[in-house]
């Protein structure tokens, strides 16, 4: 593992201002996966920009019956939140049943769904 610089920030605009000024960064938010990408080389940032405290971690019911689910919410939050209990009840059962209750307390929404293929040839950093 190659070192790094981080950074955490308040608020969306110094996030996107420090990923565009330094090359091969990256955000961090659970880090479940990237943790791990970072730690096998196969991720290798100059820069990772820490946003968990962004305010984008809610679990919003919408008027006609939808759900806004922001990026930073955590899988056990939005398991386990009244709309999507009641109403969607199968992916409430998919984030319980996906991972680990210390996987889903760390891991973001918006990571889990941007997350990298699994299998280890794509992991495997001297690939090309």
């Amino acid at each position: 593992m190659r070192p790094f610089s981080y950074a955490r920030v308040t608020d969306a605009d110094s996030a996107i201002a420090m990923v565009q000024e330094t090359r091969d960064s990256a955000f961090l938010a659970g880090g479940t996966t990237e943790v791990d990408l970072v730690r096998q080389n196969v991720l290798r940032p100059a820069l990772l920009v820490d946003i968990n405290d962004l305010p984008l971690n809610r679990v919003e019911d919408l008027p006609g019956g939808g759900l806004r689910i922001g990026a930073l919410a955590r899988m056990s939050d939005v398991a386990q939140a009244g709309g999507v209990a009641e109403r969607f009840p199968m992916i409430s059962q998919a984030l319980l049943q996906g991972a680990s209750a210390q996987l889903r307390n760390m891991a973001s929404m918006g990571g889990n769904l941007c997350q990298r293929a699994r299998c280890s040839y794509f992991r495997d950093a001297t690939s090309p």
